[in-house]
């Protein structure tokens, strides 16, 4: 018995759906046009409410600050974008699509359509197309003008917050470092005077990964011409080959020359919604090199890819739901919006924290989700059979 695999032939393929679907048959664009009226309105809806509960969000911030009115207005300007891919386009077009498949059903439209030999899978093809070009456009925007307006908003929220004496920005910067020779705890630096301030702590570990030496110091600066840390305040305290404290100094300053520079501990490049998959695998790198966690820079880089195809499966979830509306179509697709959004919103973080803490891996974490709700549709669309 031999088997073989259909010939694929593209320009066949090609030919079939340039005769099927150019020029758009008068379904296609009935079809099409109830949609994008109802698309287009839920779009507007939803940003107007976005933009109600943003300002609500930094409402006390406006009343306190004393940066500026203005950035606060700015940053809820930087932010739409934002929530318009990831939250206003999923809810908008699962009821949108919802909406109207269950309209047509209500209505008898989609039994007279597939009474005249069009299969529910055609009807509703043009919305899914326009589903898969929203995927697309989302994902490209993402990395083209969502990630640096991201940037930009959050220098606005600091700007907004600047002089609230109920809120300090960027003072508590503890972290662990992992150097050449040995591993730094600091506390704070500050950009402005170059600065480590809080703590400065390095153990200096020898080849056969021993502590050699362990300083503590309240406050160190990089002296430029010297190429020298200048520390002050420092707890000098030596180990021998067994681990025995040797001997133990206090100075009120002392220079020492370590390996890692000062912009070694400037801090990370900012949140991961703020960058680009390029920048991220940068960032990835950089974390590495520290010895710093890296967790939600691999969940960023999937969701880059895994976020946008929500746009898909939503709008299948919208054609099925749709399929099975009777009556009362408002009622229904305003039901399966905010169940299916609630849903998604409680399995999605779920599954990522999972990830950051290396319960499951990291790609299905990032994948999981849209995965299962395909995999739910394909059995829902098998059963149909139309």
């Amino acid at each position: 018995m031999q088997f073989s695999l259909p010939e694929i032939r593209p320009k066949e393929w090609v030919h079939r759906i340039k005769e099927e679907f150019f020029p758009p048959r008068i379904l296609d664009k009935y079809v099409f046009s109830e949609f994008v009226k109802i698309f287009v309105g839920a779009l507007v809806t939803l940003g107007f409410l976005a933009l109600m509960s943003s300002y609500s969000d930094i409402k006390g911030d406006l009343a306190s600050s004393k940066g500026g009115k203005i950035h606060g207005w700015l940053f809820i300007l930087f932010r739409l974008p934002q929530m318009l891919i990831q939250y206003i386009m999923n809810i908008a077009i699962l009821f949108s699509v919802s909406f109207t498949v269950g309209q047509f059903s209500a209505n008898k439209e989609l039994v007279a359509m597939m009474a005249a030999g069009i299969s529910f899978r055609r009807i509703v093809t043009p919305i899914v197309a326009f589903s898969c070009v929203l995927w697309f456009a989302a994902f490209f925007l993402k990395q083209t003008v969502v990630a640096p307006l991201n940037a930009r908003a959050n220098e606005e929220h600091k700007m907004l917050k600047e002089g609230d004496q109920n809120t300090l920005v960027g003072v508590v910067y503890q972290k662990h470092f992992k150097g050449q020779e040995g591993f730094y705890y600091i506390y704070y630096y500050d950009t402005k005077e170059e600065e480590i301030k809080g703590g400065f702590n390095y153990i200096c570990l020898t080849q056969e990964q021993t502590p050699d030496y362990l300083l503590v110091a309240q406050r160190a600066k990089f002296d430029y011409k010297k190429e020298v840390w200048v520390l002050k305040s420092v707890e000098e305290t030596k180990f021998d080959d067994e681990l025995q404290v040797v001997s133990v100094q206090k100075f009120a300053e002392k220079e020492y020359t370590l390996p890692e520079k000062p912009d070694y501990f400037k801090k990370l490049k900012g949140s991961v919604e703020e960058m680009n998959f390029f920048e991220l695998s940068e960032e990835k790198e950089n974390r590495m090199r520290k010895g710093l966690s890296y967790g939600d820079v691999d969940i960023a880089k999937h969701t880059l890819f895994a976020e946008p195809l929500l746009i898909v499966v939503l709008t299948l979830v919208g054609c099925a739901s749709g399929f099975f509306t009777k009556r009362m179509a408002i009622v229904s697709s305003l039901g399966v919006s905010i169940g299916v959004a609630l849903l998604y919103m409680v399995m999605d973080p779920s599954f990522k924290s999972l990830g950051e803490n290396e319960v499951i891996p990291i790609w299905l974490a990032s994948w999981i989700t849209p995965m299962l709700f395909l995999s739910g549709l394909y059995v829902v669309y098998k059963r149909l059979k139309v």
